[in-house]
């Protein structure tokens, strides 16, 4: 199964990239060479792709265990070498979750579910960098998902 995507130079540092079923966003270059930004940079997309998988993989597998979320946000934090060249070495998931039955075990199974088996991007990034997954719910202070 491919997966393909094709980038467009507009001008300047900004780009049109196209995914493999057609669709577009604007990707820009850095600040201190664009006067004007309109989307995020190559290496922002990076903690934006991981989060939305796993966010989308969590909220779909709580809703087959009949869990209804009022609210729920995911949080990543990375970190990036200083050196060059540069790689990530360091990923942080926070799942926000409220809604009124919702249990620990079932919101570490759904979270684990994802990182194992389902999140593409999570399975593609722990073969070359750490990740660790966090919860709270309804306002808790955070819990770590054990391996």
């Amino acid at each position: 199964m491919e997966r393909n995507a094709r980038m467009k130079w507009v001008d300047g540092f900004h780009f049109d990239v196209f995914s493999h079923t057609g669709k577009k966003i604007r990707l820009d270059g850095w600040k201190e060479r664009e006067s004007e930004e309109t989307g995020p940079t190559p290496t922002e997309l990076i903690p934006m792709s991981l989060g939305a998988c796993t966010a989308m993989d969590v909220v779909f597998i709580l809703e087959k265990m009949r869990i209804k979320l009022k609210e729920f946000e995911v949080e990543v934090k990375s970190e990036i070498t200083d050196e060059h060249p540069k790689v990530f070495t360091d990923f942080q998931i926070i799942y926000h979750m409220q809604g009124e039955d919702l249990e620990p075990g079932k919101a570490e199974h759904a979270i684990a579910l994802s990182r194992d088996k389902y999140c593409l991007i999570s399975n593609t990034l722990y073969k070359v960098t750490n990740i660790s997954h966090f919860y709270t719910i309804n306002g808790s202070e955070p819990r770590q998902v054990p391996k």
